[in-house]
Order: structure tokens, then C-alpha cells, then sequence
């Protein structure tokens, strides 16, 4: 019997059926998504790390500038608050408009966008930042100045407008430096948005005649500035002639090295001759940042914003006006923002548009890159003279923008008061002259545009009378004249003992999307007593 042959499927080796190479194939996809979600955890992590990091170094620099300057206020000076409260979707509503912007893209609609502004003055040696090293100040045959120095500067806290794309123009062979003036009737603020096409914003030219309009909306919050600007109080040798011939005019060919007054006042006009309220605004030279030295002095100041406290004092009676005085005050700094010219926010670059002096000017007020929250409170300790007491066992009474403006369940509330919230409480209250010297006649809070446009001010005035609650009339040399008494001044302001800063910063890339915030109390310095 034959033998019968067998067959053996031989199995080729070192290879793999396809059922294999599949699993395989999945495991290793299974093993690669994992090690990619732990590296992007690792990444986020690392991220948020060096966010955080750049943040408290943004931090720490913020509060050495702020305590600094602080720590150098000139008590000869006054000190002006104006907190700025914007619902977020203030442009939707203005401009009737559901396209419009929210002014923070990662708040909720009816969230609250503080903006609020912080001047004051300080004493010491300063120097400009613009004209630095053996450069002549002067002008034509004026006696040149080696430097721009001053004892005392005006310094403002507070956002800062942006405008990257006005850059340097070349026309009929000079070289112009555009800066913003008006925006649609008003004044260019944080928020403004440009529903124009082709731009609504004008602009003038810094170094000659002539203007032109651009686009002026804003960016979103978290890409605001916070700037400080820093102005000399100093003279930087030149004519008056080399200054513009008035608010809003053509500047001159010559540009200018100082802005005349810290306001905006003609030639004419230059800083002695009295300006009617409304008439007082901030200085567009000082706005658009191209320099940091105003032709004034505090006496200036107190010239022009202060009443004339001899005179009144001569007449024997009460000193008024101490509701002028905190209005020029506002004027001055922030605008009449009655007439909605809400304005005093000052232009800040995060880059140079060249290498242009005037145009790296535009760099020197930035402080933080990314800041779209700035809050100020002021808190008085125990003063007698005040009528306001702190009550030992209970938390610090902090005054600003109050939360009775907002609605009883609003998580905008923040444990604020103003003072004619405290009128009548247990815990004390100011004195009436008081009450209306510092924060002016009930309401508190006010709407520039009107109700139905969501922008709400406060305003805070310590003006130049700091120290001295009343003043003795002088006595009539008549041998029968009745004797004099001590009258309380109308226009004592007694300044605050620490002012609260919270911002809410951000990160270049908007890495941490809430951002931080940051709070600095800071205690006033004491007046030295003689």
C-alpha cells in the first residue's frame, strides 16, 4: 500500500498576520495619545508657569513705580480721582448695534469695565525723559537750556488710548506726526469704537499744518495699557510763539517742546489770564504724549484753579467756591465731562511707530502691556476735623465709585461708599463742607452721555487747602471794628490716608484668560509738621 503523502502548510517567520499589525498599530495610536495629552499638560502647565511668572514680575515693578511716586507727594499739590464705570457692552447699546464689540470678549454682557484715572504731584529732582543729554531746549534766539529739569511733575494713572497705525506721514517733504484729537464729537477714550468704514477719528499733525481721519476703535480690554505719565512742571525755554494758537488748531511748523499749561489754553490766553470752567480741559500737546514738560508751576495751578482765598478772606465772609475749585480741578485734568468731553486718558504705545524721538516718545507712558481692569478707592483714618471715624473692631470704610450704584444682588458691589452714602449712619459721616469740597452735591455718581448710554463717573477732589480747616479775616483797622473769629473754610479738603489700586492684569497671550488681580494699599505719606 502506497504510503500517503502529507502536506504541511509551512508558516513563513518574522512576520505578522494583518489582525496583529492592527492591534499593534492601535496600541502604539493609544500609547501616542497618551504621552501627547500628558506633553500638553506638561505644555499648558509650563505655560501658565511662566504666564504667572511674568505677571508677578510685571507685578513687582508696577508697585516699586507706584510706591516710589507715592512716596515723593508734594502736599503743595492737590490729588483728583475719577472712577470710570462702562457696562461691556456699551458700544452695542450706544451705537444700536448687536455687531458691535463687547469692550471683554470673555465677560458677560452687563459686566462692569472700571476705567478710573488717579493724578497727583510730586516732588524732587526730575528730568525729561525727551530732551535728555547737552540738547537745546530753546528755540530761535531764546537763551538755550542744557536740560529740561524740574522740582515738581504732575502725575497721571490710568488707561492709555492706543492708535498703532498713525505713523509718521511724508507730505510736501516734511515728515508729520499725526495725533488724535476728536473722535465722533467726543474725545477718544478706552472704549471707542468706530462704526465708520472709512474712520471717523481726527487727527492733526505734530510737526506742521494740516489733519485727516483715520479709524480710532480701540482693542479689547485685555489688551488695554495702563500708562503712567510723568509731566514736568518746568519752562523749556521757548516763545510762546512756537506754541499752537489754540485749543484744536494747527500746530505750529515748529512743533512744540513743551505744552504750554497743563490745560489747553491759547497764546493769547497763555496761564494768567482766568479761564471759564468750561473752557478747561486737558492739554492736547499732553494727550498725545509727544512731550513730558508743561510751561506751569503749582502756583499756576493754584492761580488758575484755586479761589481766591486773600480776596474773600479781605471781605470777612465764608470762603465759597470750593465747588468751582473741584471742577477746575476735573476740568483740567479729565475734561468737562458734563459737555461729553470725558477724555484725560493719554496716548500709549507698546511699540515705537519709529526711531523717531517724538515717536518713541509715544512708549514712555506705557506701565503694563495688558491691563483691563484699574480701580481706585481712598479711605480716611480717625480725623476728628472730618466728622468720619473708623471704627476699631470693624473693617476700613473705603470711599469711591459706591456700591450703591449698582443693583443689591450685582457682584460688581465691592464694599465701597461715597459720602453721601454715610450722611446719617452710626458710623459717622463727614461735615457737610466737607462732603461737598471732596466728592461735590448729591449725586455722587452721574451719567455724561445720559441714562441710557451705561457710563457712570465718580469724582474725588483734594484740592491745594489740605491742612488748614479755617482762616481769621483780617481785622478792619477801624479802632471800632467788632473783633473776628475764626471762619471755616468752605474748600478744606483733608487728604486721604491711603489710596487702594486693584488692577486686573493679563499676560501678552492672554494665556491666563481672567487674568490676575492685583491689590496695592498704599498709606500716604505724612505732612511734616513745623
Amino acid at each position: 500500500m502506497p504510503a500517503r503523502s502529507t502536506h504541511h502548510r509551512m508558516r513563513p517567520s518574522g512576520g505578522f498576520t494583518l489582525v496583529e499589525l492592527m492591534v499593534a498599530v492601535g496600541l502604539l495610536l493609544v500609547v501616542v495619545i497618551a504621552v501627547s495629552r500628558v506633553f500638553s499638560t506638561a505644555s499648558k502647565v509650563t505655560s501658565l508657569g511662566e504666564a504667572n511668572n511674568d505677571l508677578l514680575q510685571e507685578t513687582s515693578a508696577i508697585e516699586r513705580q507706584i510706591r516710589s511716586d507715592f512716596a515723593r507727594l508734594d502736599f503743595d499739590g492737590c490729588i483728583a480721582i475719577q472712577c470710570v464705570a462702562v457696562q461691556n457692552n456699551v458700544n452695542r447699546i450706544q451705537f444700536s448695534s448687536a455687531s458691535a464689540p463687547l469692550v471683554d470678549p470673555s465677560r458677560p454682557d452687563d459686566a462692569v469695565i472700571r476705567c478710573d484715572q488717579l493724578v497727583f504731584f510730586t516732588k524732587g529732582a526730575q528730568t525729561s525723559v525727551r530732551f535728555t543729554g547737552t540738547q537745546d531746549l530753546g528755540e530761535g534766539t531764546q537763551a538755550p537750556i542744557s536740560m529740561a529739569k524740574s522740582s515738581s511733575a504732575r502725575l497721571l494713572y490710568g488707561h492709555g488710548v492706543q492708535l498703532p497705525e498713525l505713523v509718521p506721514q511724508l507730505a510736501g517733504g516734511i515728515v508729520r506726526r499725526p495725533d488724535p484729537l476728536s473722535f465722533s464729537e467726543s474725545t477718544l477714550v478706552p472704549w471707542s469704537f468706530d462704526p465708520a468704514p472709512t474712520g471717523s477719528l481726527e487727527y492733526t499733525s505734530w510737526l506742521a499744518s494740516g489733519g485727516g481721519i483715520a479709524r480710532g476703535t480701540q482693542p479689547e480690554a485685555r489688551d488695554w495699557i495702563l500708562a503712567r505719565q510723568a509731566v514736568l512742571l518746568a519752562d523749556d525755554g521757548a516763545n510762546k510763539i512756537y506754541f499752537h494758537a489754540g485749543p484744536r488748531a494747527p500746530q505750529s511748523t515748529f512743533g512744540n517742546n513743551s505744552a504750554i499749561a497743563l490745560w489747553e489754553a491759547s497764546v493769547a490766553q497763555g496761564t494768567d489770564v482766568p479761564l471759564a470752567d468750561n473752557a478747561l480741559s486737558p492739554s492736547n500737546d499732553l494727550v498725545s504724549s509727544r512731550v513730558d514738560v508743561a510751561a506751569s508751576s503749582l502756583n499756576d495751578l493754584r492761580r488758575q484753579l484755586a479761589p481766591d482765598a486773600a480776596a474773600i478772606a479781605r471781605a470777612g465772609t465764608v470762603l465759597s467756591g470750593s465747588q468751582g475749585q473741584r471742577r477746575r480741578i476735573i476740568n483740567c485734568f479729565f475734561g468737562p465731562p458734563g459737555f461729553g468731553q470725558l477724555g484725560g486718558y493719554v496716548r500709549s504705545e507698546k511699540f515705537a511707530p519709529s526711531m523717531n524721538r517724538q515717536d518713541v516718545m509715544l512708549t514712555t507712558p506705557t506701565l503694563a502691556t495688558n491691563c483691563s481692569s484699574f480701580m481706585v478707592d481712598w479711605t480716611w483714618d480717625d480725623i476728628a476735623t472730618t466728622g468720619f471715624s473708623q471704627t476699631p473692631l470693624s473693617e476700613i470704610t473705603w470711599f469711591g465709585f459706591p456700591d450703591s450704584a449698582f443693583p443689591a444682588n450685582s457682584v460688581e458691589r465691592r464694599g465701597v461708599s461715597c459720602l453721601n452714602d454715610l450722611v446719617g449712619s452710626p458710623l459717622g459721616a463727614a461735615t457737610d463742607a466737607i462732603r461737598l469740597a471732596v466728592e461735590g452735591g448729591a449725586p455722587a455718581v452721574f451719567s455724561p452721555y445720559g441714562q441710557n448710554v451705561p457710563i457712570r463717573i465718580y469724582t474725588a477732589v483734594f484740592g491745594f487747602n489740605s491742612d488748614k480747616q479755617v482762616f481769621v479775616p483780617l481785622q478792619d483797622p477801624a479802632p471800632s471794628a467788632p473783633a473776628v473769629t475764626a471762619i471755616e473754610r468752605a474748600d478744606y479738603t483733608p487728604w486721604p490716608t491711603a489710596i487702594r489700586l486693584t488692577m486686573q492684569l493679563h499676560d501678552s497671550e492672554n494665556r491666563i484668560e481672567q487674568g490676575r488681580t492685583v491689590q496695592l494699599v498704599i498709606e500716604l505719606p505724612r505732612r511734616p509738621t513745623s
